[in-house]
């Protein structure tokens, strides 16, 4: 008999401070195998679990259950569209009855699991961690995975760790996002999604993705509509406001269809700035608050916009406990209006997940280059790594992060993801979207929860399934809004017509990529040896003209 015990969320578990430390890793978790560590907030609470102690903090909900020797934790807010739950401890009851059963049935389980939480679990003698489908809630870990937490400064400072070299290299340049699995401490990794980590060993093992399943989009426009009515239901059931932040792109009228005819439900909102003359970011926001207001205007939303202009700047001491949250910030500002203005127990659906299945590294490929990335390519395409061309640093300088990047490929088993799958795309889930997006999800976490409609390993999958040219041309998503919104495909997308895709165009029209890396690298050895070669010539000259000088005098 499968026993349990469930601790609902507490919105507000301690009583508010001026130096905002009530609010310091909010939503957080620590697990460790040593019983002297201790939470980092006084009104945390606890429990023991599988011969470590697990603290979080309790405006998240958590639950554990066991039966006989196999035991299941789940941390933080769950939908499940196949039980067809929100309550954590159902899914906890559920997902121990699986991996009581095999472990391939709970892994089974885990692939329509939405939400922002964490998993534990013990059978066999071996216990494992593992992150929802986006590491929405994220986990770090120590070597030997003794210890485990979410946020990188909670459990480097906890471990006692030092500084890590990647730290430094980061610093070259105000991009901030880490190489591979590599983080600010020394020995301390995060742990990327469609992976798990043996507790007592830190031994990374691979669970996903599935199979390939090559879809039309038909097909899969057939499969993702169940899913997102099943949420639907699920997240209008739950006694809690649903906020839905809007913009001037795709994902937000994606999110916005999946509710057609329950929008009295939704709270939405914008954030704006004044535009301003050469100013991209000003740019771009003041075209998602126009056009957000004529969409809400259209369809009576409840909308607000946030002028951040006009806004008060977040107090020095709420700066700090979020820097001490997350080291690199997004928009601490937007931050601190979301902390006096919204809900406290809201649920903030957002669309970041969506940009998996866009396509995004392909588009900035040339039509030649492999997908199957090298860890100096990946290095190439991060922010950092594009920071460092434009900075024209030399190729040394890419050292750190090509050697990070082949660990993230080597630990985490990269090269075994199914036939099928575009390792562009899996380093667009695991990396882009779950390691450096993190800072825009912790910063929310100081006030309210955050969900995706598309945040499952099914949903996900599903997405990546479709044809390519289809996916260059966010035809997917079209499909889906076509299928539950239709007038909403007829709003311009960041300031452009949003056309039907035409299957006809090769995928190639859609690569920016003016040469493929090797090319690049073969101009750059080039350019070098002219560089060399016209040094040697400068000094060669310097010397003759040494000489003659030297003549003339004598």
């Amino acid at each position: 008999m499968v026993q349990s015990e469930t601790h609902q969320r507490r919105p507000d578990p301690a009583e508010p401070r001026e130096d905002f430390s009530h609010l310091r890793y909010s939503r957080g978790y620590l697990y460790s195998l040593d019983a002297g560590v201790r939470a980092p907030a006084e009104h945390w609470e606890s429990v023991e679990f599988a011969g470590g102690t697990f603290h979080w903090d309790p405006r998240s909900a958590m639950a554990v259950a066991r039966l006989g020797e196999t035991e299941v934790l789940v941390c933080g807010h769950v939908v499940h569209t196949g039980h067809r739950t929100h309550d954590v401890g159902e899914v906890a009851r559920q997902l121990v009855a699986s991996l009581a059963e095999s472990r391939g049935r709970f892994l089974d389980d885990l692939e329509d699991m939405f939400g922002q939480y964490v998993v534990l679990h013990r059978s066999g003698g071996a216990v494992r961690a593992q992150t929802d489908a986006s590491g929405a809630r994220a986990m770090f870990h120590d070597a030997e995975a003794r210890l485990l937490g979410s946020h990188i400064n909670l459990v480097g400072t906890t471990a006692q760790a030092p500084p890590s070299r990647i730290a430094k290299w980061i610093g070259d340049t105000q991009s901030f996002d880490m190489p591979g699995r590599a983080t600010e401490y020394e020995g301390i990794w995060f742990l990327m999604p469609n992976t798990e980590v043996t507790v007592g060993t830190g031994q990374i093992t691979r669970v996903g993705p599935r199979p390939y399943d090559p879809l039309t989009v038909e097909q899969a426009v057939d499969a993702m509509l169940p899913q997102l009515e099943i949420q639907r239901d699920l997240l209008l059931d739950q006694d809690r406001q649903i906020l839905l932040s809007m913009s001037a792109g795709v994902d937000t009228r994606t999110s916005l269809a999946a509710f057609s005819g329950h929008y009295e439900a939704l709270k939405t909102f914008t954030y704006s700035k004044e535009k301003l003359k050469g100013d991209a970011t000003s740019r771009m926001l003041s075209r998602d608050g126009q056009l957000a207001q004529r969409i809400a205007a259209r369809y009576e939303l409840d909308h607000t916009v946030f002028h951040l202009d006009e806004e008060e700047s977040a107090p020095p001491a709420f700066r700090d406990v979020l820097a001490e949250s997350s080291p690199r910030a997004h928009m601490r500002k937007l931050a601190w209006v979301y902390h006096r203005k919204l809900s406290h127990d809201a649920l903030h659906i957002r669309s970041q997940v969506n940009g998996i299945g866009k396509w995004h590294y392909g588009h900035l490929m040339h039509h030649a280059e492999d997908h199957n990335l090298s860890a100096e390519r990946m290095a190439t395409l991060t922010k950092h790594g594009r920071a460092l061309r434009k900075a024209k640093k030399p190729r040394s300088a890419f050292h750190p992060g090509i050697e990070a990047f082949q660990e993230y490929i080597d630990s985490t088993q990269l090269r075994s993801v199914p036939n099928g799958y575009l390792l562009s795309d899996i380093f667009q889930w695991e990396h882009r979207t779950a390691y450096w997006g993190l800072a825009h999800l912790v910063e929310s976490d100081f006030t309210f929860d955050t969900y995706s409609l598309y945040g499952s390993r099914r949903m996900i999958q599903l997405m990546l399934q479709v044809p390519e040219s289809v996916r260059a041309q966010k035809g997917l998503f079209r499909a889906i809004i076509e299928r539950s919104e239709p007038q909403l495909v007829k709003y311009y997308v960041n300031g452009k017509k949003w056309r039907a895709p035409d299957r006809n165009i090769p995928v190639a029209e859609f690569q920016r990529g003016e040469k493929t890396y090797s090319h690049k690298k073969a101009l750059q050895k080039e350019n070098a040896d002219l560089k060399k070669k016209l040094a040697q010539a400068h000094a060669g000259l310097q010397e003759l003209r040494a000489k003659e000088s030297s003549g003339d005098e004598a």
